[in-house]
């Protein structure tokens, strides 16, 4: 702003002209009267001849752009109340808001239509009892619904062995065995890699094979895009089921069926 009064002062100077002497005798009021109004003629006509480049300078100054990070930041905070304020009255939005990237998911294994009208989305750990618990239904589910898109997601932090678990499934998933891996690793008893390996073995699968699959970038990060995902969801427990983007608590196989018939 100092750089602006000083180029303001400047051009007052120059639009007075050089020929004006600002000589204001006190003991003369009606001389400096003159001499005041002549300024203030010169100063007003300058302005308005000149409006463009005493906006710019203006704009240009320090302490405008101060002021306008100031409101701007100020702004900030009531637009962050206003969203978290829709959030709290309805907690299903960040469910509604990552739908498509759930249901459409490029790495998780999934069983049924791409495009059905009904998809129901699990995050698990093969190494949570519940989940286990959960597995056979789930796995009947596909079975009863072949028209309904059925999306896995497995994560990794019950266990030392949930990782292999989870990148070994991801590796079955793209040789056509996902719900079969899914079913065999539920149902161990103690679940570790030679376990693991044997029911890959059961189903047909080459465990040489699979490993290398399982350290290919596309898996290794597709079991981090997952979890990074349930994070950003705000998931903290497993089994969670999100159908068409509403979360869902009921574990049995009629409460769940009968979930999925209401949207069909």
């Amino acid at each position: 702003m100092k750089i602006f009064f000083k180029y303001f002062a400047v051009l007052i100077v120059a639009a007075l002209g050089t020929g004006i002497v600002l000589y204001l005798d006190a003991r003369c009021p009606q001389k400096k009267a003159q001499q005041a109004q002549l300024v203030n003629n010169a100063i007003e006509s300058y302005i308005q001849n000149n409006k463009e480049t005493l906006a710019n300078l203006v704009l240009e100054s320090d302490t405008f752009k101060n002021s306008s990070f100031q409101i701007k930041a100020n702004n900030e905070p009531e637009q962050q109340t206003e969203k978290e304020t829709v959030t709290e009255n309805n907690p299903n939005q960040i469910y509604l808001d990552h739908w498509d990237e759930m249901k459409n998911s490029e790495i998780a294994p999934y069983a049924g239509p791409q495009n059905a009208k009904v998809t129901v989305v699990e995050f698990f750990d093969f190494a949570c009892g519940h989940c286990k618990a959960l597995a056979p239904v789930m796995a009947q589910l596909v079975k009863n619904n072949p028209d309904v898109k059925f999306v896995f997601n497995p994560l990794f932090f019950m266990s030392e062995h949930s990782p292999y678990a989870a990148k070994a499934s991801l590796a079955a998933f793209q040789k056509g065995k996902f719900v079969e891996v899914f079913e065999g690793i539920m149902t161990l008893p103690e679940m570790n890699e030679d376990t693991i390996n044997q029911i890959l073995v059961d189903e047909g699968l080459n465990v040489d094979e699979i490993k290398q699959m399982m350290e290919q970038k596309e898996i290794r990060r597709g079991i981090q895009d997952i979890d990074a995902l349930s994070q950003v969801l705000g998931i903290n427990g497993v089994p969670m089921l999100i159908i068409n983007g509403e979360p869902f608590y009921g574990r049995s196989l009629d409460d769940l069926q009968n979930k999925i018939n209401s949207y069909k």
